[in-house]
């Protein structure tokens, strides 16, 4: 089968990316929980949107260093792999930041993957940045994101957002699947819902 997934919160978990860089860019209340919610509604609050966005745009640029692969997501990657999948990233994110410097977050992310999946051997070693063009595709909109997902014909792809798996315009022939980590169910979707890789391994052996 061709896999298509998701890759910010479906691949990458920035949990401890968000705590790190918080610490690093601004003076928080000891309080304060260090999560996306919690940062997100403290800036809010304090009309300080404008930094919310740039927090962001950082993130997903030189932050990115702090973020690591969701647990089990390595592993499972190389399952599906030794069994003849192929496995495609297909995400949408802008180029470059809505505010704050011009990071390159393409390439941020391109790197990411090259640093941490060649790690574990999810990609060959001897694999150079070019390669990663025919496994990893970053487009700006979700439009796009959803065509290229039925360009590649794509039999299974796994996201997080609910929005995007259930757009008018993704391809009714791809099975459809809700990575959800936090455990919260939606009832009433015609999807399979994982919450962890390792259940995405054990319900993609069953297709």
């Amino acid at each position: 089968m061709r896999i298509g997934l998701d890759f910010d919160n479906t691949i990458v978990c920035y949990d401890e990316a968000i705590a790190l860089l918080a610490e690093e860019m601004f003076v928080l209340p000891k309080e304060l929980p260090r999560t996306k919610v919690g940062l997100r509604n403290y800036l809010r609050g304090a009309n300080r949107e404008q930094e919310w966005t740039a927090f962001q745009g950082k993130l997903y640029g030189p932050g990115m260093k702090y973020a690591k692969p969701f647990e089990g997501v390595e592993e499972t990657l190389m399952k599906l792999i030794s069994k003849g999948h192929m496995i495609n990233i297909i995400s949408h994110r802008s180029k470059i930041p809505y505010a704050g410097p011009e990071y390159d977050l393409h390439r941020a992310a391109k790197e990411w993957l090259f640093e941490n999946l060649q790690k574990s051997k999810v990609f060959k070693y001897n694999m150079i940045k070019e390669e990663l063009n025919s496994i990893a595709h970053f487009e700006e909109t979700r439009d796009k994101k959803i065509k290229k997902i039925r360009e590649l014909g794509c039999d299974i792809f796994v996201d997080d957002l609910v929005e995007i798996l259930l757009d008018r315009n993704f391809p009714q022939e791809t099975k459809k699947v809700l990575f959800k980590p936090d455990g919260a169910i939606q009832d009433g979707l015609s999807m399979s819902t994982i919450r962890n890789w390792e259940e995405f391994a054990r319900l993609a052996d069953g297709m």
